[in-house]
């Protein structure tokens, strides 16, 4: 048996062909399955590229197959002749097939595209197209990635160890790399070095790692507190929890600077929706000048102070407290007060805040 899977390398089309050829010319009863994995360890050994495993699995099912990797941008399609087709780039419409997930957790899916359902050594096949694509990309240099990708992978929590350190490398950051996460709001998105465009619950967000030491800035953002590589996801959601309370008052928020309030970030925040003080806030926020109002109010002692961080007279923000008290129902100008207001205001911005018009 050996000697008959032996074939040219190079993993294309001639290799292929002459490969199933082979392998066709196998005793009848060796099995389908012993012929799958065959097939598929021999490209394997022959280091080939990502579309042989494709076009060989479409040739063993008799039907299209497909491969889509986001991450990475990879869209293959071929039909049961090995002939390339127009990809499938919604995962959603290939997981109607018969199909795999990559088990890295990269969200790398292959799949069958056979009207009947899955036949009987689908599952075999599938679960070798998906383990041999997988190595592969593994194996591929780091350098194959963009810097988005990578950014993507060192954010995602179920990406493996060796996929992290070759997504750092890309990124030119050490193994031991102290960084931080940073999450970039609306006026902060243009032309940022290291980083992508991350989707989130609360629209796309764009997102950068950072060295610890490395001097940054950004009009618009919220900044993790700083981590190994292996803590970047963690970082991510502090950062992106950051940003979430940020404001055009406070619009640069450390992890750090929030203390306690963090924990209402990992509450169920939707909870507070019915709450008075957060009621009256977003009755404010109805006011054009309502939140930053209540805000400078809530950062400083006196209207005087508060006009000062405003740019206004300090007339008309005495007007505007007496409006908002009204509202609230409370006096903002007591230090309990200011702490309700605080604390309303977080509330009523994670449960409001929104990225959807970010480019």
């Amino acid at each position: 048996m050996g000697a008959a899977l032996r074939c040219r390398t190079g993993g294309g089309d001639g290799a292929v062909k002459e490969l199933l050829h082979r392998l066709s010319a196998l005793d009848e009863d060796a099995s389908a399955a012993l012929k799958i994995i065959t097939f598929f360890d021999a490209l394997l050994g022959q280091r080939a590229g990502l579309e042989p495993f494709v076009r060989g699995a479409a040739v063993l099912a008799g039907c299209p197959a497909g491969f889509a990797h986001p991450l990475h941008h990879i869209w293959l399609r071929v039909d049961a002749e090995g002939h390339a087709l127009a990809p499938v780039q919604d995962v959603a419409v290939a997981r109607s097939w018969p199909h795999q997930e990559l088990a890295d957790g990269s969200g790398g899916v292959v799949w069958l595209e056979r009207p009947s359902g899955e036949a009987a050594h689908d599952a075999v096949l599938l679960e070798r197209l998906a383990t041999c694509l997988h190595l592969t990309i593994e194996r591929v240099s780091p350098l194959d990635l963009d810097d988005a990708g990578a950014i993507e992978l060192l954010l995602s929590a179920t990406s493996t160890d060796d996929a992290r350190r070759k997504a750092a490398r890309r990124l030119r950051l050490r193994d031991d790399a102290r960084v931080r996460v940073v999450a970039l709001g609306p006026a902060g998105v243009a032309d940022v070095p290291r980083s992508a465009v991350v989707s989130t619950p609360f629209g796309p967000v764009r997102a950068s790692i950072v060295r610890a030491d490395e001097p940054w800035d950004a009009p618009w953002h919220g900044v993790s507190a700083v981590t190994g590589i292996a803590g970047v996801p963690r970082g991510w959601d502090e950062a992106l929890l950051a940003l979430r309370v940020a404001s055009r008052l406070v619009p640069r928020v450390r992890w750090e600077d929030l203390g306690a309030l963090t924990a209402l970030g990992r509450a169920d925040v939707r909870a507070g929706d019915h709450h008075p003080d957060v009621s009256a806030v977003a009755g404010a926020a109805r006011e054009p000048w309502g939140l930053d109002t209540l805000e400078a109010l809530s950062m400083t002692e006196s209207v005087r102070a508060a006009a000062q961080v405003l740019g206004l007279h300090h007339s008309t923000v005495q007007a505007r407290q007496q409006h908002l008290e009204d509202l609230l129902g409370f006096r903002v100008g007591t230090a309990p007060g200011r702490v309700r207001v605080a604390t309303a205001l977080v509330l009523h911005r994670l449960m409001t805040t929104r990225f959807d018009d970010q480019t």
